[in-house]
């Protein structure tokens, strides 16, 4: 799934700067042990690389800590929404109002910052777009566009599980010469 948030590229930076600072550090560690003078000149120098490497790690888990664990994902056919355990699906056509008022709130409107989805014949479902880093109006005027132009949902990816119902067929691949 394709989502709006994505842990990947900062937990790869914070994987790859903390197994820096263990090598930094441990050749810090050798080169102190070397009898020369330049034994100590490198080991400052890796140990300045080991700290600042703890440093980005640190920065990068403060990161991943602070990150929202919602997710909200758009797809062709629908939009779903993650928070926790829990799994909210829309399907674009059977949308009826995307609203930030408060539900059975006429005539007195109460706009507030949850983003409420009617659906025909199912349950509606609400979120906080500020859950996942986004305006709310602008979360609201992005879902009404999605759902009104069929064109613009067609650049979306499709949901997984329409792929896994398909029965796909079995490529084998073969020896092949490279030929210049």
């Amino acid at each position: 799934m394709i989502y709006v948030r994505s842990r990947k590229s900062i937990v790869t930076l914070g994987a790859s700067s903390l197994l820096c600072a263990l090598v930094f550090g441990g050749l810090t560690v050798v080169a102190m042990l070397l009898p020369e003078a330049e034994g100590w000149v490198a080991g400052v120098a890796l140990g300045a690389g080991a700290i600042g490497a703890t440093v980005v790690a640190v920065w990068a888990a403060i990161q991943v800590h602070s990150w929202p664990a919602s997710k909200l994902a758009f797809f062709r056919d629908r939009i779903v929404v993650v928070q926790g355990r829990h799994e909210m699906r829309g399907l674009w056509d059977v949308m009826e109002s995307i609203t930030l008022s408060e539900p059975d709130s006429w005539p007195k409107v109460r706009m507030t910052d949850r983003l409420t989805i009617r659906l025909r014949n199912e349950p509606e479902f609400g979120f906080k777009p500020a859950l996942f880093g986004l305006e709310p109006a602008a979360c609201r005027d992005l879902i009404l566009r999605l759902r009104d132009d069929a064109r613009l949902r067609s650049r979306l990816p499709e949901f997984d599980s329409a792929r896994d119902l398909t029965v796909s067929p079995i490529v084998s691949g073969e020896l092949i010469k490279p030929r210049l």
